[in-house]
């Protein structure tokens, strides 16, 4: 039984995904377990992980996802998270992806923090923005803060920025009937969507500190929407819902209770 459950996605970024799984393996906190959540890459990827998967702290799950009807069903990186949660034994939950890198002590102080405030559900760090274009140059670096207690997270923190504690599934499951919602609708905005959810009931703590780096590159989803030509994916997608309408319900539901 680990500490702390880490549970990342992968689908197709052989050229990311070996700095991003060494950026978990090289942390100063190790008490630690890896679900490795790939969605049927193609050989390339999975010649990129397959060195790491002697490390026994690393669970590897491959999906058998083929046909693009079967990606646009359901947000595939939200139904692999859904699937590993459940065999997640951490006291303490972080997310991670296949093109973002966690700093070396990232998981040593977000432990820290939980461990010194047990009545903080949730904790974040500031993360750096970095886009990369087709040559995997440096286009434009920005910084997303942690100075505030946040009671309206989405779309205000990353994905790959929280740490939660384990505590909180049930209560999540049990009130939306899952735990990460796999609505193609928020296929974008997945992370935004279950952060809408665990404000229902907690803010999130900040730790001020540039934690993690978080690279947009041309493989990322919100660079195919914004382009053009839209790819096959793209188009198969239902129309997709907003940040501004989660952070507006969230605010109104905030609202309707303090007047209550």
């Amino acid at each position: 039984m680990a500490k702390v459950s880490i549970i990342m996605t992968s689908y197709n970024k052989p050229g990311y995904i070996a700095r991003s799984i060494q950026s978990l393996l090289n942390q100063t906190f190790t008490d630690f377990e890896l679900f490795l959540m790939d969605d049927n890459s193609n050989a390339e990827t999975l010649a990129a992980i397959e060195p790491f998967l002697k490390d026994k702290r690393i669970k590897f799950y491959q999906s058998h996802t083929q046909t693009m009807d079967e990606r646009v069903e359901k947000i595939r990186y939200a139904a692999l998270i859904n699937q590993a949660l459940p065999e997640a034994s951490g006291e303490y939950i972080s997310y991670a992806t296949d093109d973002n890198c966690y700093r070396n002590t990232r998981l040593g102080q977000m432990v820290d923090y939980l461990e010194l405030h047990p009545d903080v559900m949730v904790v974040y760090s500031a993360s750096l923005v970095t886009y990369l274009n087709e040559q995997q140059e440096i286009t434009k670096e920005q910084v997303r803060p942690a100075k505030r207690i946040v009671p309206v997270a989405p779309c205000q923190v990353d994905h790959c920025s929280i740490m939660h504690r384990s505590s909180i599934l049930p209560v999540i499951e049990e009130r939306f009937g899952s735990y990460w919602d796999e609505n193609p609708e928020f296929y974008r905005i997945g992370d935004a969507r279950f952060f809408w959810r665990l404000n229902h009931y907690w803010d999130f703590y900040p730790i001020e500190e540039i934690l993690d780096d978080n690279y947009i590159t041309e493989l990322s989803i919100h660079h195919q929407l914004q382009q053009q030509e839209k790819s096959q994916f793209i188009q198969m997608l239902p129309p997709q819902r907003t940040c501004k309408e989660l952070r507006e319900d969230l605010r109104a539901m905030k609202q309707k209770s303090q007047n209550a």
